[in-house]
Order: C-alpha cells, then structure tokens, then sequence
C-alpha cells in the first residue's frame, strides 16, 4: 500500500473517531459546565422562600401566585449526580416549573421530562419513558442555576407526578423528583 493511501485512510478514520466523540457521542459536555442564571419572577421567589421555611396556610391560601407542587432531585443512573429542587407554580394563570439551586452532571441531549408516574425509582422512571408516557417540557437550559419552564395553558400535569432531567440521545435518567402537591 502506497504512502499517500495510508496517509488517506488514518486522517480518514482519526477524523471519524474525533466526529464519533464530539459529534454523537458528545464528549464535551462532559468537560464543560453550562451555567445559566435566570431570574426567577419576583413572585414566585417570594412563595419558594416562604416554601423553604415550611408552607405556611397564607401560602396555600393564595390566589395569586399559587404553589402547586415541589420536589427535590434524587440521582437516576447511577453515573451522574444531581441536587436541587423543583417548584410547579402558578402566576396569574400561567403555570411554569422551576428549578432552583440545580446542578447535575453534564451531559448531551438533556430535556427536562414530566413523567406519568409518582415514583422516582430509576427503572420506573426509565420504563415509563420508555412506553412514551412523558412530556417533553424543554431541552436543559444549563447544568447549573435557577432556571424556568413556561408550560402550555392547556396542558394537563395532574397525572405526571416526576419531573426528570432525560438524556434523549442515550436514554439515560439523569435524576428525577416527585411533586408533591400543595
């Protein structure tokens, strides 16, 4: 074999295996942290800190802002680490969830999924996403920080219990919360 095809066929697969790492398997997520900071509406931090410090019956007797549902992130896969909390509230109508205090590990192709199902345990978690009973709420905005949702008016969250942090490309549960109600 020629010098010149030799010299074809390594830039070739070199190039295939750097396109494998960073295009699909993407690897640099992995090395870098995506960290966002969103303000978080003036009402709804004012009902989450009132949350934190036990919800107190003015809490769950206002109108406006309401707090629908909390949680807190338990580890999925037992590869990745995960922490915060997660608020679904309701501001003049229009519901959102929010994270808060976040971090999980970083990783390619990650949504935030609310699951129809009230268990957190990772193989449920996974089965039930896998029988396609998720709603995609949106793709991860950052791996770190305060960050929130904006949901449809019209979608109907009473049976989807867990919000999980989803890997699409590699099917993987990052971490996931049950709601409790309010």
């Amino acid at each position: 074999m020629n010098r010149t095809l030799k010299l074809i066929i390594i830039t070739g697969g070199a190039g295939f295996l750097i396109w494998l790492a960073f295009g699909f398997f993407g690897i640099q997520a992995l090395l870098f942290d995506r960290e966002v900071s969103e303000e978080i509406p003036e009402e709804v931090s004012i009902l989450i800190s009132e949350s934190n410090d036990e919800l107190s019956e003015s809490i769950s007797k206002r109108e406006n802002p309401k707090l629908l549902g909390r949680g807190s992130f338990r580890q999925g896969d037992s590869t990745y680490s995960i922490a915060g909390n997660v608020f679904l509230t309701e501001v003049n109508g229009a519901r959102s969830i929010t994270l808060t205090d976040f971090e999980v590990s970083n990783g390619p192709d990650l949504y935030v999924y609310a699951v129809k199902t009230d268990s957190t345990d990772n193989k449920t978690v996974k089965s039930t996403v896998a029988n396609e009973a998720f709603i995609r709420l949106g793709k991860l905005k950052g791996n770190i920080g305060n960050q929130s949702y904006t949901l449809e008016s019209d979608l109907d969250l009473s049976d989807y219990g867990v919000i999980s942090i989803w890997c699409q490309r590699f099917s993987r549960n990052f971490g996931s919360a049950l709601l409790t109600s309010q």
